[in-house]
């Protein structure tokens, strides 16, 4: 209904011609019948009011008159609707809808990568809550149309002819058509804040704004962020589309399409398209083809996931994607400033600011120490590496080593691995060092064979020796994959010898294998004979004596280990291979001349043990003297010292040892008879196992507390965690745990 309707009906009603309202108004005929027509859309205020006064209308239809006039002889029919129908299987948002919800009114906006289904959100919103909102929902792409202001307001009821040319008289009749409504506006795709300022509805409206933008200086929004679904959201996605048999026939080729999607909606929506398309396919063919040719496998019809990604990076400043390309040669999916400037070779502060500006079109997360890069995100940024970037690429590598090199050394050194110092790179603390170590410990061996293939042997050999005391405070099968691989690296012959006395070590203490570990270190042994490099001789001879012991050489064990302590040139590497000693005259039998030895050695210890070196020896030294004092018949005693060696272990932030000194205690526990005070210390140092990810721990305590089981009587209990400790032996699935299922299914056999 325009003003002009209105006018010929109240004139009408009035009985009046238009000359006879033109002789009652003062208004000429011409302009009177230009109203009516609608060739004049909005009368001046002058106009309208001495049109109002011939026709002495009540307050009312006066009202109405001049709101007409101000919105140009147009007004707002209701409910007024143009949101789509929403996507049926949007799966995984309850939690994001609920906050939708509790929005009564305002503005919420939905920002997250390509492809997170911040579109399907908001439509599924919106339809939920139609109830609340009575005049009506809208939604406007705001990135397939160049007038956004004008499609609205013909979604509105508003005819072309009435539409304003300009865009000041555009907004103002748009805001003279909501104000005072209930609607709910859909803003979708929004680049710019001052998009949603100039379109979103009146305060008492809803307006649900969708951005791969965070859109941080909206005052007084809401910010939900969108990323991948959960595996299982995922698998739900992916059933709705294909059909739940399919995906239940091989869910195994199921959960690897989900990995390899990223989890991300419109990826698996493409993924589900192309299968529903293809019913014969079975779900494993599409998931080589993408193992294959990744993103390009990723598109059916319209969709396209490289498309997605490329609209976000479009429009960033030259510097964000020089770094975003660069990225794609990143070794995991974490990165910080300081790596990114390597990249990019740019300074911190403009790496810093790139990576903001990635992070604002949602190509990266921030976290807690930087940023990470989503699968598909990463896969995308590699496909965009070419020639130009391999010395990039080599300045990453020898960054990553240098800076493994400047953490490690801060865990303390010994013999000949004194040798490597860092070059520039430092950290401020240990504690700084411990987390930067921590976080990219899992992704050395890439670090290593990629260095290796472009020739950094030097730096490859300088980072893994300097990790030593590092690999022993944080035990794991990794070690072995990473020292066979320095090994090629080793150019130098005291490198080489450090590099294998390192494997013997965790071929013996973490893998168990004291066979090949003594190959190895009788191999280091002969190469510092003829080389003359002895200076880690003491160490080599200190793991041969442990080995030794552990095929059951004693007497060798002990005379080697006498060695090892007559060649240490420190006294902190004495101390501990005195200590070492004490271990082998443990295992001789020999428990009184044991516990003298850890007793003596403690005592000097503990009046340097500091730095997280000395505190790991002195935590060595107090578990091997409980052990010692358990075998001694002094359980009681043995509980104090384990207890102090649990202190030193917290102190130095040593979870491995600190789960191991536990077990040790739980067995000083027992030997005591407090079966109760043992069960409670195994299940701290399971859950510390479990943790960590120490298979052989976790199956350990899983037979000790068998063992304290069977102790009981209760033979039922005992049967569980023998069983649960062969489902851990063949999770893991190393020479070691079959060794250790073949005993656990003999002891349950005879059970």
């Amino acid at each position: 209904m325009t003003f002009g309707d209105r006018l010929v009906r109240h004139r009408r009603n009035a009985g009046l011609s238009q000359e006879e309202l033109s002789e009652r108004s003062g208004v000429s005929v011409r302009a009177i019948s230009d109203v009516e027509r609608g060739r004049a859309r909005s009368p001046q205020r002058r106009t309208t009011e001495a049109l109002l006064d011939a026709l002495d209308l009540d307050e009312r239809d006066r009202a109405e008159l001049r709101r007409l006039a101000r919105t140009g002889g147009v007004v707002l029919t209701s409910p007024v609707r143009s949101v789509p129908m929403y996507v049926a299987d949007l799966v995984g948002r309850d939690a994001e809808l609920d906050a939708i919800a509790g929005k009564p009114h305002g503005l919420v906006v939905v920002h997250g990568a390509a492809g997170t289904g911040k579109t399907s959100l908001a439509v599924r919103a919106a339809h939920l809550l139609e109830g609340r909102f009575p005049d009506g929902q809208l939604l406007v792409d705001l990135e397939g149309s160049q007038r956004p202001l004008q499609r609205l307001l013909r979604d509105l009821g508003v005819p072309a002819e009435h539409v304003p040319e300009d865009v000041n008289g555009q907004t103002r009749l748009y805001r003279s058509l909501v104000a005072g409504k209930r609607l709910l506006l859909v803003l979708d795709g929004a680049r710019t804040e001052e998009e949603v300022r100039t379109l979103g509805a009146d305060p008492g409206c809803l307006t649900i704004v969708t951005s791969r933008h965070r859109l941080a200086g909206l005052a007084g929004a809401t910010w939900i962020r969108l990323g991948g679904l959960t595996e299982p959201f995922a698998l739900d996605l992916l059933a709705s589309i294909v059909g739940a048999d399919r995906v239940e026939t091989d869910r195994e080729a199921a959960r690897t399409l989900v990995r390899l999607c990223g989890t991300s909606p419109l990826a698996l929506r493409i993924a589900g398209n192309r299968l529903a398309s293809r019913p014969r396919w079975p779900l494993r063919h599409l998931v080589e083809q993408i193992e294959e040719r990744r993103l390009a496998a990723l598109t059916a019809g319209d969709l396209d996931v490289r498309g997605a990604f490329e609209v976000s990076l479009a429009h960033l400043p030259e510097t964000a994607r020089l770094v975003f390309r660069r990225l794609g040669l990143l070794v995991g999916t974490h990165v910080t400033p300081d790596l990114a400037a390597e990249l990019a070779g740019v300074t911190a502060a403009e790496a810093g600011q790139a990576l903001e500006e990635l992070t604002d079109v949602s190509l990266l997360d921030p976290d807690e120490h930087g940023y990470a890069m989503h699968g598909l995100v990463r896969t995308f940024a590699n496909g965009l590496i070419d020639a130009t970037d391999d010395d990039a690429h080599r300045r990453m590598l020898s960054w990553l080593l240098e800076s493994t090199v400047a953490a490690g050394v801060l865990f303390g050194q010994t013999g000949d691995a004194r040798r490597v110092r860092p070059r520039g790179r430092t950290f401020p603390d240990v504690v700084a060092a411990r987390r930067w170590l921590d976080e990219h410990r899992d992704l050395l061996p890439e670090i290593v064979d990629r260095a290796q293939a472009r020739g950094l042997h030097d730096d490859v050999a300088r980072a893994v020796i300097a990790l030593s005391h590092y690999a022993a405070i944080e035990p794991g099968l990794l070690w072995e994959r990473v020292y066979r691989a320095a090994l090629a690296s080793a150019r130098e012959p005291w490198q080489e010898i450090v590099v294998l006395a390192q494997l013997g070590w965790v071929l013996f203490d973490v893998a168990g294998r004291s066979g090949p570990a003594l190959e190895v270190l009788t191999r280091a042994a002969r190469l510092a004979g003829e080389s003359g490099e002895t200076g880690h001789l003491g160490w080599v001879w200190l793991v041969a004596s442990a080995a030794h012991s552990g095929l059951g050489h004693f007497d060798e064990a002990e005379r080697v280990c006498l060695k090892a302590i007559a060649s240490m040139r420190e006294p902190g590497d004495e101390h501990y291979a005195r200590s070492v000693l004490g271990v082998l005259w443990r295992l001789m039998d020999r428990p009184i001349a044991a516990v003298t030895a850890h007793e003596e050695v403690a005592e000097e210890q503990r009046a340097y043990a500091r730095g997280i070196y000395d505190l790991s020896a002195l935590g060595r030294t107090l578990g091997w003297l409980g052990l010692a004092l358990i075998d001694a018949d002094r359980a009681d005693e043995a509980v104090v010292v384990l207890t102090e060696a649990e202190d030193v272990y917290r102190r130095a932030h040593m979870r491995s040892w600190l789960a191991r000194t536990l077990l040790h205690r739980a067995l000083a526990h027992r030997a005591a008879g407090c079966l109760d005070a043992s069960d409670d210390d195994l299940a701290r140092a399971l859950e510390g196992f479990r943790a960590i990810g120490d298979g052989l721990g976790e199956i350990e305590i899983l037979r000790a507390l068998a063992d304290n089981a069977a102790s009981r009587g209760d033979d039922g209990a005992a049967q569980r965690h023998l069983r649960d400790s062969l489902a851990v032996c063949e999770r893991w699935d190393t020479d070691a745990t079959h060794e250790i299922a073949a005993e656990v299914r003999q002891r349950l056999f005879a059970g």
